[in-house]
């Protein structure tokens, strides 16, 4: 269930994602298996995959029924994603890598979850 996970987001992973989430832009944490319009690629050779999607406030949410609260505000995933999923879930970024990596309490989920943003999402103003 939703309120069995929580998401951090390091400070690095904040202040790439934070300037995305404007004008009610949400945030997906996407299981990449090929299901709902963010997912493109299916099962990788039973790899459990990973994206970030920033996408509209108007988008398309329907597969992604369940919330996880996190340091960013809600984040909607596949509910039934969830299996590979612990309760204290870290996004960090690598420095050495340039990759967000995802893990739990016990394990790395994935070490290169890659950051997506949808057309339908509002873009940050850009500045001088």
């Amino acid at each position: 269930m939703a309120e069995e996970h929580e998401l951090t987001f390091d400070d690095e992973v904040v202040a790439q994602l934070k300037p995305l989430l404007v004008d009610g832009n949400q945030l997906l944490l996407s299981y990449d298996d090929g299901v709902g319009p963010y997912s493109h690629h299916g099962l990788v050779a039973l790899q459990v995959s990973f994206q970030l999607v920033v996408v509209g406030k108007d988008a398309n949410v329907d597969d992604y029924q369940a919330l996880i609260p996190s340091n960013l505000g809600p984040v909607r995933y596949k509910d039934y994603s969830g299996r590979f999923l612990g309760k204290q879930l870290h996004a960090t970024f690598n420095r050495l890598m340039h990759v967000i990596k995802l893990s739990d309490e016990g394990e790395q989920i994935d070490d290169n979850v890659e950051v997506i943003v949808d057309a339908s999402a509002s873009q940050p103003a850009q500045s001088n």
